[in-house]
């Protein structure tokens, strides 16, 4: 007898255990028991949509179940968006632990590349300065500091200079008293108070600054997409959100000019206003001047004036290119007017993709389609059909329909009547019977075929008995030919095309010691590379 075990998936998500049917999460009340594994747990978590998995929010576990004695571990493979170290140890403490087994070592060194700094913004306005010395001549000790200082640096808000004069021209009006001050500004926060008028897609921003020999001082920008509402700064590839109000945040985490300058154009659309933070050291003779910021949009470059003409939109319809097999659509979406694209999949009248019936977001032209029909939502053995509805960006609609009779998909093992032996998820559909062995005696040869039903073809195809339903005194002999039959242990074969199949021989082979089993077992495996 060949057993068959149960192998479930459950997904752990804000303290509730949930599975994905009929296109949405389910929850199971309470913590869920073996019953409710095997009434719920899906076969198969790699045919729930990646917009399933984005709904998920906080700590995903996944949880498997499995009745099969001999396994004692499972392996999951997840792909997530690329992430740096960087994005996790933002605004982390970060302690570096070096271990060495060099007697003679007394120090490490580090070296840590960050933004510039000044002591005056670590230190503050205000350090005691410790002096030691051994010499035992020295009695005092002098400090010389040079710094940009007026007494008035010490005033906080505005303030009047009165003065008094005896100058007759003065007071009789004739003539104004003047007052000289030279001074660093304070911190100056710069909003954008319109929208930036813009006549196509921005491609690129670029900010130039004005040049100059002496130290600068700090400039840093800001953008937002809801004319003003919000503001966000790019860091590590991406926007993140920024309140502007706080400048000392603005200033720590607000985009340089080189930040600015090197964004790329699909994260510029829809950037309505950019806000800017000036700050000139009070320590140093520096400053910052920010030359211009300019976009460039892809518009016309010339202003056209029409008269007595009227203007006619001519749009073609986008076309599709569609092949299915293997259960595998694919195919290319094209619009010849290079305008972008969306599309939606049913399945015998029922939508399928996306699962909610909408159309997918308009893309770029050509669109490359590739989708995995799920086995379970096809009616096996009659006519089913796929129907793929794409609009252009006008909203010009076409379809196109394709019709096929439901089968398995993968390298299929079959038996030489062409019934399958197994399911694509290894489900047991019919096994190979060779009946009762007396021990001692090699069985029959009976005939496999195993057929490539993947949709593409596939190389460095390996076939091999499974090593742990191996029996002391059984053995499965694997042979490319009936006669004569030359066993060996595996088979190796080459290039498979879809559709193409192969045939290759087993029989059983014991010995006069094997020991009884009424319900001897075997199973094959196979593994291919694609091509």
């Amino acid at each position: 007898m060949d057993w068959v075990y149960d192998n479930k998936y459950l997904v752990q998500n804000s303290s509730t255990y949930k599975y994905y049917a009929s296109g949405q999460w389910q929850v199971i009340s309470g913590s869920p028991t073996e019953q409710d594994y095997l009434n719920y747990g899906m076969d198969d978590i790699s045919i729930i949509p990646e917009s399933a998995w984005s709904q998920l929010q906080g700590e995903v576990e996944l949880c498997y179940y499995t009745d099969d004695p001999t396994k004692t571990e499972a392996s999951f493979n997840i792909e997530t968006e690329p992430f740096t170290l960087a994005e996790e140890w933002e605004d982390k403490e970060i302690k570096i632990i070096e271990y060495t087994d060099d007697p003679n070592q007394t120090e490490s060194t580090i070296t840590i590349e960050t933004e510039p700094f000044t002591i005056y913004d670590e230190l503050g306005d205000s350090v005691d300065v410790l002096y030691y010395t051994d010499d035992p001549s020295k009695t005092s000790a002098e400090l010389n500091i040079t710094a940009n200082y007026s007494p008035l640096d010490e005033l906080e808000g505005d303030f009047d200079v009165v003065t008094w004069t005896n100058d007759e021209e003065v007071i009789a009006g004739n003539r104004d008293m003047m007052l000289t001050y030279d001074a660093l500004p304070f911190e100056q926060l710069i909003v954008q108070p319109i929208d930036i008028a813009l006549y196509g897609d921005v491609k690129k921003v670029i900010a130039t600054k004005v040049t100059e020999n002496s130290p600068e001082g700090i400039l840093r920008m800001a953008a937002s997409f809801d004319s003003g509402l919000t503001w966000k700064t790019y860091r590590f590839n991406k926007w993140l959100d920024l309140d502007i109000q706080d400048t000392t945040l603005f200033k720590r985490k607000g985009m340089n000019l080189d930040t600015l300058n090197a964004i790329p154009e699909k994260d510029l659309i829809a950037l309505t206003r950019i806000a800017y933070y000036f700050d000139s050291n009070k320590h140093y003779e520096n400053s910052y001047s920010l030359d211009e910021v300019k976009m460039v949009v892809d518009a016309p470059r010339n202003a056209v004036e029409f008269r007595d003409m009227s203007l006619q939109l001519v749009n073609t319809t986008a076309t599709i290119n569609l092949t299915f097999s293997g259960n595998k659509l694919t195919g290319v979406l094209d619009d010849v007017d290079q305008g972008k694209v969306k599309y939606r999949v049913l399945l015998n009248g029922k939508t399928y993709y996306p699962a909610d019936g909408n159309f997918t977001r308009l893309a770029a032209s050509p669109f490359n389609i590739e989708l995995n029909i799920d086995e379970r939502n096809v009616n096996f053995g009659v006519e089913n059909t796929l129907k793929v509805e794409f609009q252009d960006y006008w909203g010009a609609t076409d379809s196109r329909e394709i019709k096929f009779i439901g089968s398995y998909s993968g390298l299929m093992f079959m038996d030489e009547s062409g019934d399958f032996l197994s399911d694509t998820f290894g489900g047991i559909l019919k096994q190979l019977d060779y009946g009762v062995i007396i021990a001692g005696q090699t069985t029959l040869t009976k005939k496999v075929r195993i057929k490539n039903l993947l949709g593409y073809a596939v190389d460095h195809v390996y076939l091999e008995m499974d090593k742990k339903f191996e029996t002391d005194g059984v053995e499965v002999q694997l042979s490319r030919q009936a006669d004569p039959f030359l066993p060996i242990d595996y088979l190796t074969y080459g290039l498979i095309q879809p559709e193409d199949s192969i045939d290759f021989y087993i029989r059983i082979a014991t010995d006069i010691h094997a020991k009884p089993n009424p319900n001897g077992n075997f199973e094959m495996k196979v593994t291919a590379d694609r091509v």
